[in-house]
């Protein structure tokens, strides 16, 4: 074979393998884009899921608390003429202070139904034949219990209920009150998250039993799905996570997120269609796949230009070139900014992206370091990536705060990739992708503040202030530092409802949270509900002696609302009683959050039996 022969072939062999390395590379490339799309639909459903347990959740434990002031009533009540109509008065009550219940009933031990908050009771039907009665007559549970979905004899609507038995003064079994929520308030719920045209949830209690579904669909309420994978698989693993299944209702395959409540045990299953998914990738990688043809088509015309023209070093050497310049294009046609930088945080590239994302034009970047103008937390951040980058590690992650110079401020979430080094770079350098995730971020926050949020008195709620509870005792004792937590509670409140109505009870408990906000100011500190009229503050580095004074301006500040409260004699007038405990770690190292909370909670006991009205600490004599 002759010379030229020899480096026609040799030509051929390197184009084919050009060729053959870029489609491996961009097949690579989309390859990894499909796997990161599918992977932050997975997180997105899971969050999905989170927050729409988490709602459940609320929306179950508001709708248990009116069961035991029903039963309340009709222990008070028993035997009397007016029982129906002081029953019905309470439920109505209830029903303005909870508005995500659809009816409160009161069913005695024959199946009657004695009092219900519907107008739309037929008379002389008999409900012994319901599922909750059966279990609730022969089981000795004395709990609230979350029954299947039922079709509502009162409104003709699909409604879960949640039951408690009523034990009479003597033991005996005298029927059950009932709490309904309709099923529509779920799916409706489900509709302000966007998963998509095909997206579809379950609500599913912790036993496999269906509460809901979305879209609606009748034939799935109260169906048993313990056997499925979701049920025999994962959740034995995990609490939350995602996963690919093939929907036995609509026979669709779906990626699916689901979460089980710790409290509640109830299971969040937020699902989009896997056809979906794979068109919105493909939608977003169109453009991509048009410069990468383009791209294609120049590097074979290329070739073979080169082919005909010239010698093979000089054939090679055009070729590594078209592959740098294929680099930069994919690199200048992303949505998200990429750079590379070497060992000393200068950057030695930056894609066009920067101006859209960064506010900096690529030219006012390159050469400079990553470190100019970074806020300090930012900075330290970076330099941790880069040191556990030349310590073995391979990527690293992170979310950080950047204002671009027109003010904006946006929120960015960083990957860091080390390149691997050659003979002509032996030190370490890194590329980053940069991305802007500032809707995701506000939706997320968005969705933190409405589940640690309580709704009356825009306080903390009780999860999130026992989440807080334990943090602030650990640090506590690690600092170590001060803790003080004060109970309060409003006087004869239960009187004040009856004589003026639950609306003003509502509106009186926005005031005293409102003083109780204003008198909790730092950041450190946390003010909830804890349950009814019932409030907590916890106070960081705060010693009792200085809690007491808080405690006092909060009480003080109340008496000066002046709220008129007939049935709280003697002050007449809206007052709060305030227990106090504090933790000293040098006094008292091995106190848990639970030990402090009963100080606090048996110095409120007697401030009550002191009359009311006052500030009593643990600390204080009895």
């Amino acid at each position: 074979m002759s010379i030229p022969a020899i480096r026609s072939a040799m030509t051929t062999l390197w184009a084919l393998c050009a060729f053959c390395a870029f489609v491996a590379l961009f097949c690579w490339a989309e390859y990894s884009n499909w796997g990161t799309q599918v992977t932050r639909v997975e997180a997105s459903l899971e969050q999905t899921a989170e927050a729409i347990a988490q709602h459940a959740d609320d929306v179950v434990e508001m709708s248990r608390l009116p069961l035991a002031s029903l039963i309340s009533e009709i222990h008070d009540r028993a035997g009397g003429d007016d029982l129906p109509a002081r029953i019905k008065a309470v439920m109505m009550g209830q029903l303005k202070a909870s508005p995500t219940l659809d009816t409160l009933s009161y069913i005695n031990a024959g199946g009657e139904m004695v009092a219900t908050s519907s107008d739309n009771a037929p008379a002389g039907m008999n409900y012994a034949d319901r599922d909750y009665f059966a279990f609730h007559k022969t089981n000795p549970l004395p709990l609230p219990v979350v029954g299947r979905p039922i079709k509502s004899r009162l409104s003709q609507l699909w409604v879960i209920p949640i039951s408690q038995k009523v034990v009479m003064p003597d033991g005996s079994f005298g029927g059950v009150v009932i709490s309904t929520i309709r099923v529509n308030h779920f799916i409706n719920f489900f509709r302000n998250f966007d998963v998509g045209g095909d997206g579809a949830f379950l609500l599913v209690r912790g036993d496999g039993i269906v509460l809901a579904r979305a879209p609606a669909e009748e034939s799935t309420f109260g169906m048993n799905i313990s056997a499925t994978e979701l049920f025999s698989r994962y959740l034995k693993q995990q609490s939350v996570g995602a996963y690919h299944y093939r929907s036995p209702i609509d026979m669709t395959d779906r990626v699916g997120g689901f979460f089980q409540s710790e409290r509640t045990g109830m299971v969040a299953l937020a699902s989009s269609a896997e056809r979906q998914v794979f068109l919105s990738w493909v939608e977003a990688a169109r453009a991509r796949w048009i410069y990468a043809g383009i791209l294609l088509a120049v590097s074979l015309m290329s070739a073979l230009h080169w082919r005909r023209q010239t010698w093979l070093r000089r054939q090679s050497e055009a070729m590594v070139a078209a592959r740098e310049a294929e680099f930069r294009l994919l690199a200048e046609s992303s949505s998200d900014v990429i750079s590379r930088f070497d060992e000393n945080g200068v950057r030695e590239y930056v894609s066009p992206s920067s101006t859209e994302i960064l506010g900096f034009t690529p030219e006012q970047l390159v050469g400079k370091s990553v470190f100019g103008g970074m806020a300090e937390e930012t900075a330290v951040l970076v330099k941790q990536a880069t040191e556990r980058l030349k310590l073995g590690s391979t990527q690293e992650k992170f979310l950080t705060r950047h204002v671009k110079p027109s003010g904006e401020e946006v929120w960015l979430e960083t990957a860091l990739s080390k390149l691997p080094a050659s003979h002509a770079q032996p030190a370490t350098r890194v590329v980053a992708i940069t991305r802007d995730v500032s809707r995701h971020k506000k939706i997320q926050d968005e969705l933190d503040e409405l589940a640690h949020t309580d709704e009356l008195t825009r306080l903390a709620n009780r999860r999130f202030f026992n989440l807080r509870f334990e943090e602030l005792m650990q640090r506590a004792k690690r600092v170590p530092a001060a803790l003080s937590l004060l109970m309060i509670d409003a006087d004869r409140f239960k009187l004040y409802n009856d004589t003026y109505g639950h609306a003003a009870g509502d509106d009186c408990l926005r005031q005293i949270a409102a003083v109780v906000r204003d008198n909790v100011r730092r950041p450190g500190d946390v003010a909830a509900r804890y349950g009814g009229e019932e409030l907590s503050v916890l106070l960081a580095d705060t010693t009792p002696e200085q809690a007491a004074f808080v405690a006092e301006a909060i009480r003080a500040r109340v008496e000066a609302l002046d709220l008129p409260h007939a049935g709280n004699a003697p002050m007449e007038r809206v007052t709060i009683s305030i227990g106090l405990a504090g933790f000293d770690p040098q006094v008292s190292s091995g106190m848990t959050a639970q030990a402090l909370f009963a100080q606090a909670d048996e110095a409120l006991y007697r401030a009550k039996s002191a009359g009311r009205n006052r500030t009593v600490s643990a600390a204080q004599p009895v």
